[in-house]
């Protein structure tokens, strides 16, 4: 069989890049036999585009993959398929897996896949006329939904076949990313932040078996020198929520990464679960940056709304020791959250000021469905019904804490703050040319300068690192 992906990637303003869970589809579809074929949409489409392509494969099944900010860019385009073809179509990913019951009633959708989606897809592409009996299917036929039972989410990680990005423009994603290539050595988050899928995807699944697996470290390294053969990388990215949340895993990671590569890497930490000995093994394997999220700067609204109980001390405590160790970091920030005042925003810019990361991201928070910040949205009447494919171009809340041109207002002048940090840490041959062409732009195009900078900045912020100067 043959099997057609569309990975919906449009007007993020973020990176494009290659889907770990599509990846690992491929893989298992192409070990047994299948073709697949993707079309990775990373700019809004004509209906030719989507067509055409679909013309040229002459696929089996079209199966869709999109985050709830990108959902309605499947419902849109399943339609257009379906008017043209007369192929089964399937959509899967956290949104479809949190809202089935909104996914299958797209006109242009016949089947959604609840959860991880490598055995279900095998199984379909096996016996696509009998779908009765594959597990996380809710198949459409006849005007009846049939909605297969969950299986439990996949046990032992390393028993899946290496991941496969091939599908993906891999050189093009390394070009724009400067070598860069984002992996993944573990599913799942055992933490509740109200804001994240990860507490409303262990309510689908209940206690039948863990939510956090991660992959042996023998197995990561085995994909590593795989994609290295492949590719020209020149730096890992490990996109996993908390890295080094196992630290017995972390440990040994570290001692046997340097082993085999001399290439730096990147991860994620939280503040709360990484401590000196840890971050001081992770800079001799070679690991040169470090991802934080601070979220918010205001202890209430972080602890209250947010569900994340660590103290302003902590954070700033985990930034310095990470610095102390010649590890640089990243902050992560979300404003125009639920109760947050313009005053509570201050509070967050202030509080990146004493942290002195080396880049700062800077989020619209959105409301994702099924979790219970957005209960509490829903509740208090703060949803707008607006859309948005991206985390940066604007709020989709009402608030009544602040009015929108408030937090455009802060928004921008958090950026701003983050930009200038940047240039002023460029070597001087580069830092006053940037400066001059910053105020040009400024000058030229005003409130909408901001939101050029944001793009470039959140496009390129890992190419920043090669242009500063010696601290």
């Amino acid at each position: 069989m043959k099997v057609h992906f569309i990975y919906a990637d449009a007007g993020t303003y973020y990176y494009p890049g290659a889907h770990h869970g599509l990846a690992s589809i491929f893989s298992m579809l192409r070990s047994h036999g299948h073709f697949v074929s993707l079309q990775h949409v990373k700019k809004a489409p004509s209906r030719r585009e989507i067509l055409e392509k679909i013309h040229r494969e002459q696929p089996d099944l079209i199966a869709f993959s999109a985050t709830t900010n990108q959902i309605r860019y499947v419902e849109l385009w399943s339609m257009w398929i379906k008017q043209e073809f007369t192929i089964p179509t399937i959509c899967g990913g956290v949104h479809a897996t949190l809202h089935p019951e909104e996914v299958i009633q797209f006109g242009g959708i016949d089947m959604i896949c609840r959860g991880e989606g490598e055995y279900p897809m095998l199984e379909l592409a096996d016996r696509m006329g009998d779908t009765s009996h594959i597990k996380n299917l809710w198949v459409k036929k006849d005007g009846t939904i049939h909605k297969n039972d969950l299986r439990p989410l996949i046990p032992r990680l390393d028993d899946l076949v290496l991941p496969d990005y091939d599908l993906f423009d891999c050189n093009r994603i390394l070009k724009d990313r400067k070598g860069d290539f984002a992996v993944l050595a573990s599913r799942g988050c055992p933490f509740s932040c109200t804001y994240c899928c990860n507490h409303a995807l262990r309510k689908v699944y209940g206690d039948r078996n863990p939510i956090v697996r991660f992959r042996s470290v023998d197995n990561v390294l085995e994909e590593l020198k795989l994609l290295t053969s492949k590719y020209p990388i020149r730096r890992f990215s490990f996109a996993d929520d908390v890295f080094a949340i196992s630290k017995e895993w972390a440990l040994e990671f570290c001692e046997k990464y340097p082993e085999n590569f001399d290439l730096e890497f990147t991860c994620n930490a939280r503040v709360d679960m990484i401590d000196e000995e840890t971050l001081k093994n992770l800079r001799r394997a070679n690991c040169t940056e470090i991802g934080f999220g601070v979220e918010a700067g205001n202890e209430w609204l972080r602890r209250e709304i947010l569900n994340r109980k660590m103290s302003n001390e902590q954070i700033i405590n985990a930034f310095n020791a990470a610095h102390k160790v010649g590890i640089k970091t990243i902050s992560s920030n979300m404003i125009g959250l639920p109760y947050e005042t313009a005053e509570m925003i201050e509070e967050t810019i202030n509080l990146n000021k004493q942290l002195a990361p080396d880049h700062i991201i800077i989020f619209f928070f959105y409301p994702y469905p099924g979790t219970e910040l957005y209960k509490i949205c829903e509740k208090e009447g703060l949803l707008s019904g607006m859309h948005s494919a991206s985390y940066i171009s604007e709020s989709v809340l009402d608030l009544d804490t602040i009015t929108r041109k408030e937090l455009e207002k802060l928004y921008a002048r958090f950026y701003r703050y983050a930009i200038k940090r940047e240039i002023k840490s460029f070597h001087s041959l580069v830092r006053y040319p940037v400066m001059v062409i910053d105020r040009v732009i400024g000058g030229l195009l005003g409130k909408r300068s901001i939101q050029m900078l944001m793009k470039i900045y959140l496009k390129f912020f890992r190419m920043f690192s090669l242009l500063r100067g010696n601290k």
